[in-house]
C-alpha cells in the first residue's frame, strides 16, 4: 500500500502528492494508483522533489512512449530526451498562450511533465484548465449541436517556432506535419468522459463550416473553455515536479517573470502502438 498521500487544492483539477520520493521506482500496484489519481485530478504536483532527468523519464516510461517534437524530428532527432525550456532576458517566453499540446501531431503527446529546476524570485506561475469541466459547462443544446463535428488543427503562424528553432525548421515542419483533424467534442480512452477539444494556438477551423462561422463558434468556446471557473494556477518552488494529462486539459505558461530567468525540464509521453 502506497504510503503517500493525494490532497486536492482545486475546485475541478489538481492535486498534490505528498511524502513521496520520485527517486525511488514505484511499484506496479503503486503506479496503478498514480494514475487512477491523475485521470481523477487530471494535474498532479509533486512538491520539493530532488529528481533528475532520468528519473523523469522512470515516472513517465509505464504511460506511454517519449516523444519527440516534430520540429526536432524534422532536426533529425531519433532519441527523445527531457528538454530544457529557458526563458532569460535572450530568450523571452513564449509558452503564455492557452493551449494544449501539438494538437496538429497526428500521434500527439498524451501525458506531459515539467520540472523546475530555476524559478525566478517572483512570477512564472502555470495556469491548467479543465475540459471535462469546461465540456460540462456547455448548454446541452450546444453539445448537441458539436457532436460529431471537427476541427483541423496545424502548427499556425508558428512565431514562438520560428524565433525558437529558425524560420527553416518550422517551414519544413510544417509541411511534414500539416496537420490534423480531430472531435470538438472527444471521449477520453480511460474514462470515458467528454471534453472539449479546441484551443486557440493549434485549433485552426471547424470542418464543413464556413470561415465567419467558424471563427464565431471558435472564439467563444476559447473563451468559455479557460474561465477562471475551470482553472487553476501553480506558483512554482524549485524542485517541484507536476504531472498532467495533456488529452483533457490546457496550460498556460504565466509571462510575467520576464526577464528574469526561469528554468523548466520538460517531457511528455505519446500514447504506445
Amino acid at each position: 500500500m502506497a504510503e503517500w498521500t493525494v490532497e486536492p487544492f482545486g475546485g475541478v483539477l489538481g492535486a498534490r502528492v505528498v511524502d513521496i520520493d520520485l527517486r525511488d521506482p514505484l511499484a506496479n500496484g503503486e503506479r496503478d494508483e498514480l494514475y487512477k489519481h491523475l485521470l481523477e485530478h487530471l494535474v498532479l504536483v509533486f512538491p520539493g522533489q530532488s529528481i533528475e532527468d532520468d528519473h523523469q523519464m522512470e515516472l513517465l516510461a509505464p504511460w506511454g512512449r517519449p516523444y519527440i517534437h516534430p520540429i526536432g524530428r524534422v532536426a533529425g532527432a531519433v532519441e527523445a530526451k527531457v528538454e530544457r525550456i529557458v526563458d532569460d532576458e535572450e530568450r523571452p517566453p513564449f509558452q503564455d498562450k492557452w493551449h494544449t499540446d501539438v494538437t496538429w501531431d497526428p500521434d500527439p503527446p498524451i501525458l506531459g511533465t515539467l520540472r523546475a529546476i530555476e524559478m525566478p524570485a517572483r512570477g512564472g506561475d502555470t495556469l491548467f484548465a479543465s475540459m471535462y469541466a469546461a465540456y460540462d459547462g456547455l448548454s446541452e443544446t450546444l453539445r448537441d449541436r458539436l457532436e460529431g463535428v471537427t476541427a483541423w488543427h496545424d502548427i499556425g503562424p508558428g512565431q514562438s517556432f520560428k524565433s525558437k528553432a529558425g524560420v527553416d525548421l518550422y517551414e519544413r515542419a510544417k509541411e511534414q506535419f500539416p496537420g490534423a483533424e480531430r472531435p470538438v467534442i472527444a471521449v477520453h480512452p480511460d474514462t470515458g468522459r467528454r471534453f472539449l477539444n479546441v484551443n486557440k494556438n493549434f485549433t485552426s477551423h471547424l470542418v464543413g463550416f464556413d470561415r465567419a462561422e467558424s471563427d464565431a463558434v471558435l472564439d467563444y468556446l476559447y473563451e468559455h473553455a479557460t474561465q477562471p471557473n475551470y482553472t487553476i494556477r501553480y506558483e512554482w518552488s524549485e524542485g517541484d515536479v507536476v504531472l498532467w494529462d495533456e488529452r483533457c486539459t490546457q496550460h498556460f505558461a504565466v509571462a510575467d517573470h520576464y526577464p528574469q530567468r526561469r528554468e523548466m525540464a520538460r517531457l511528455t509521453v505519446s500514447a504506445f502502438a
